[in-house]
């Protein structure tokens, strides 16, 4: 490592640089160091010990030997409404039980019983198993693969913000600016290949990790890279009180969905998998309810036998930090969350946007790589296909951008675009008397999160939405100011947050039709096939303007295909 401090920055030379410190930015680090590359991963927090990962209740899909690949690729293609990259999916699969077996040889065991493997179904699948740590949550699993990167020589930092990329003389992104949290210093990160590993964005919404806003995909979109998905968003349900996770185990264990009235109604939506139907549909069920007076929605642990309450006991309340929870409803609210049922309602995690990478990890940006959730990997959060999909990401890019870091010249920076987008940053800290942050974020909130928005949607509330948004940024967003480095980091992701508001609604409005499983538009309740088995594509226009493209689905090269018609598969499978 080279370390110089020409000027206003410190630079710190590394083959490989990774941004973000959970699932996918551990597993690339750990991987580009495996394949031989220096290796410096920045977290704006603490790596391994932030973010969604460290509060993920850490299942984990897996394709047991001799299980069928194609069933498990159906589902997430289905459950996907067919908007995803099937070999993408495949691939997933096929290395998702040498990783689990890679997390047992690093110290997490999966729960066993009589020599097989303890699993469940997951979510919004007929097929796909869900394998659980023993006595362990996605915090103890990140926190285990920050040990094994830093004893591979991975040099971690924490507490640095990176907020922009940095280009060389010929236009490949050769690193990152970044500033500390806590010190203020300057650095700029100057790597022969770069993995974003941040998370997709967010509107901190009532998830644990909501303060954890994801720009990634914005930092890359700004500097050219092609965004894909952004009319979609990850919309879960939880309790109004408290956050527990649950939303996916729950049902598979025995647990049901009831509005107020105390009638179960996830059969009327879904009649297949009913209360395991995928999240969004359970999402767009509960606001329909609510919508017709059948508010609240609960789900009822009250129905539930002892022996469905000790299976969710052992999985999800024997270990980290659900337990200090439970407790504390019990001690200070007076209720126990498996024994009394509670009001649950939409509570809005983060969106589905992603950079476009092809199956190596490589965006459109040579010199780029991405990882996580920084990445396109599909729309529906099924339970347990976050871990598995961030870890196969991770491990391929990480090996990608170590390749690439070998077979590359370092070339000098672009100092002239990089003053350039210094000043940018530090612009907020010069504004006397503009808009809090803060106050600019509580708008985006009550533009986008009542259920009319983004969860039953329509064109004239999706307009209204919209010219709201723009309001914001023609009349505020230049006007934002900040007084400190935390602030000014919070000025740079409310930017973010309107930037994203804006593209999702533009998309919104452009997809006219519904898919259940993901995208509900109450103007247009049908699937369209013919028109929409597409997707639609971001990227910054010349003139700063965001341009959209739709991009056919390669159906041809895919194992199933969808009837243009009724979704009918046009191959067979045992279902």
């Amino acid at each position: 490592m080279v370390m110089g401090k020409p000027g206003w920055c410190q630079i710190i030379e590394t083959d490989v640089l990774v941004v973000g410190g959970g699932f996918g930015g551990l597993w690339a680090s750990l991987r580009a160091a495996q394949c031989g590359s220096s290796v410096t991963l920045v977290d704006k927090s603490f790596a391994g010990k932030s973010g969604h990962s460290y509060f993920a209740g850490g299942a984990m899909m897996a394709l047991l030997p001799g299980e069928d690949p194609d069933q498990y690729l159906y589902d997430i293609a289905l459950g996907n409404e067919w908007l995803v990259d099937q070999e993408m999916v495949a691939a997933v699969f096929a290395t998702s039980y040498d990783r689990m077996k890679d997390l047992e040889r690093f110290g997490i065991n999966f729960r066993m019983k009589g020599g097989e493997y303890v699993w469940t179904k997951a979510r919004g699948t007929q097929h796909v198993k869900n394998l659980w740590p023993e006595g362990a949550t996605g915090a103890d699993e990140v926190t285990l693969l920050r040990k094994v990167a830093l004893s591979s020589g991975v040099n971690v930092i924490n507490h640095i913000y990176i907020y922009d990329l940095a280009k060389d003389e010929r236009g490949r992104v050769c690193g990152a600016l970044g500033i500390g949290v806590k010190d203020n210093q300057e650095f700029l990160f100057r790597a022969r290949s770069t993995i974003l590993a941040t998370n997709s964005g967010s509107y901190r919404g009532h998830h644990l990790a909501c303060e954890l806003q994801g720009t990634g995909p914005f930092m890359a979109y700004d500097a050219g890279a092609l965004i894909q998905n952004p009319e979609f968003h990850y919309i879960n349900i939880r309790p109004i009180k408290h956050e527990i996770e649950g939303s996916g185990i729950l049902p598979a264990i025995g647990a049901r969905w009831k509005n107020a009235k105390g009638v179960p109604f996830m059969k009327a939506y879904d009649p297949m998998l009913e209360d395991r139907a995928p999240v969004y549909k359970i999402v767009v069920a509960a606001a329909k309810e609510a919508s017709r007076g059948h508010a609240p929605i609960f789900i009822d642990v009250e129905g539930m036998n002892e022996e469905q309450r000790e299976q969710f006991r052992i999985l999800q309340v024997s270990h980290g930090w659900m337990p200090l929870l439970f407790q504390k409803c019990e001690r200070e609210e007076g209720y126990n969350p498996l024994q009394n049922n509670i009001e649950w309602q939409p509570a809005y995690e983060s969106n589905k946007l992603g950079l476009r990478c092809d199956r190596n990890g490589q965006t459109s940006l040579e010199g780029l790589f991405a990882a996580g959730m920084a990445r396109a990997l599909g729309i529906n959060p099924f339970t347990g296909w976050s871990i598995t999909s961030c870890t196969w990401s991770g491990y391929i890019a990480g090996e990608s951008a170590a390749t690439f870091a070998i077979n590359t010249v370092r070339e000098d920076v672009d100092w002239t675009i990089l003053d350039e987008k210094r000043k940018l940053f530090f612009e907020p800290l010069k504004t006397k008397g503009g808009h809090d942050p803060d106050a600019l974020v509580h708008e985006v909130q009550r533009i986008l999160f009542p259920a009319g928005v983004l969860i039953l949607m329509s064109e004239s509330r999706l307009q209204e939405a919209l010219e709201r948004v723009m309001h914001l940024k023609n009349e505020r967003l230049d006007c934002i100011r900040a007084s400190d480095v935390r602030e000014l980091i919070k000025a740079k992701e409310t930017q973010t947050m309107v930037l994203s508001a804006e593209m999702t609604l533009r998309a919104s409005l452009m997809r006219k039709e519904t898919r259940e499983n993901i995208f509900y538009r109450e103007d247009y309740p049908r699937c369209d096939n013919e028109n929409w088995l597409k997707w639609i594509m971001v990227e910054k226009g010349k003139n700063g303007d965001i341009k959209f493209s739709k991009e056919n689905i390669p159906f041809k090269k895919y194992k199933f295909q969808p009837d243009r018609d009724n979704l009918i598969i046009s191959q067979s499978i045992i279902v």
